[in-house]
């Protein structure tokens, strides 16, 4: 979201696809990141007059951005339809999938595995075609939360590390209950760079990451 929204801020029109949220979910956080007002408060409607002048001032703000928010498709044939429209008529030149796992695909298959390689195989030549990135987001094994996560934590599929161009994983080395906690962004597969990590913080309450520096 963070980064969709950043990218839409210098013009760019940027599409998020998202099979897990519902665009009202979506909005609110990014409303509550650009206002600073805690999104809890926004769920239970608990807001003062301050918060809903700073949220009406965002909600203008956003507006203008070049965001397109398409929580309908379900299938990998109606997400191809969807950004090959988005491409023709406004030039599309981001697109974010909210998550791999979700999306289905009408073709037959022996399991999930080949249904997931299929998938990846074609949002990879989506984006050549199209010449454009697409970010994926995607769920890890079960014992990816015991451990550093690695490649072959990607779940449903070796096809995802085979096609993807980059791997970033997101976790905490340790569990934290405070509302900001520090997070390892790790660069997993770089096809053109280097992989390394660096580190994080996130604010829970406001879906926010910030770069911290480590001596």
């Amino acid at each position: 979201m963070q980064i969709a929204e950043r990218i839409a801020s210098k013009g760019v029109e940027t599409a998020i696809i998202s099979l897990e949220m519902s665009d009202y979910q979506i909005i609110q956080k990014i409303l509550s990141k650009k206002t600073r007002v805690n999104s809890y408060k926004m769920r239970l409607g608990t807001l003062e007059d301050q918060d809903l002048a700073k949220i009406g001032q965002a909600c203008g703000e956003i507006a203008t951005l070049p965001i397109h928010l398409i929580t309908t498709a379900r299938t990998l044939q109606q997400i191809e339809n969807i950004v090959r429209k988005l491409k023709n008529k406004n030039d599309l030149g981001l697109l974010v999938i909210d998550y791999i796992q979700l999306i289905k695909n009408k073709g037959k298959f022996n399991n999930r595995e080949q249904e997931v390689a299929d998938i990846t195989r074609t949002l990879k030549l989506l984006s050549l075609e199209l010449k454009i990135p697409i970010i994926g987001l995607c769920q890890l094994n079960r014992n990816a939360t015991r451990q550093e996560p690695m490649l072959s934590d990607l779940r449903e599929s070796g096809a995802i590390e085979q096609d993807a161009d980059n791997v970033i994983f997101l976790y905490q080395e340790k569990e934290q209950e405070d509302s900001i906690i520090d997070v390892t962004l790790k660069i997993a597969k770089q096809r053109a760079g280097e992989i390394g990590k660096t580190y994080l913080k996130f604010n829970k309450a406001m879906s926010e990451f910030k770069g911290v520096i480590r001596c």
